[in-house]
């Protein structure tokens, strides 16, 4: 459920506002497109009636209403609501992303200080940052630790 809170006269002012532009943008002004092309082309060509801006409105409405009706797609614009998660249910979807099976194997590599590219005729390709080998061993004995803990 959408709940619009209005606060006092300048909330009051401002709905007001825009329900009144929202009316002219897709009301009048259509409405009033449609008056001046019909008297415009079809009352000096055919000598149709005059038609003022309640009827052009109507003239309007008419196409609009035909027209949804005719289109097989229907209306381009839909409302639904999505369900809402409770606590208890995001609560979970945030724990499993946070110990998701991946979760110490994507640890690894973003901790890791080396890493291996693609080979290309039998070469040895890789990056490493210049850490000593001894800073790296106990450091990878320590984040083995720490996954095997957590599995």
């Amino acid at each position: 459920m959408k709940i619009i809170q209005i606060d006092g006269i300048k909330g009051l002012i401002s709905a007001v506002f825009i329900g009144a532009c929202l009316f002219a943008g897709f009301v009048i002004f259509p409405g009033y497109s449609a008056m001046y092309l019909w008297n415009r082309y079809l009352t000096a060509e055919y000598m149709f009636p005059v038609l003022n801006l309640f009827q052009g409105v109507l003239l309007w409405a008419i196409v609009a209403i035909s027209y949804c009706i005719l289109s097989k797609k229907g209306f381009a614009v839909s409302f639904k609501e999505t369900p809402e998660l409770s606590d208890e249910e995001l609560d979970k979807i945030l724990q499993s992303a946070k110990f998701g099976p991946r979760m110490p194997v994507i640890h690894k590599v973003i901790k890791s200080e080396k890493i291996e590219l693609p080979k290309k005729d039998n070469e040895q390709n890789y990056a490493s940052s210049p850490m000593s080998s001894i800073e790296k061993t106990q450091k990878e004995k320590t984040e083995d630790d720490i996954i095997s803990k957590i599995k």
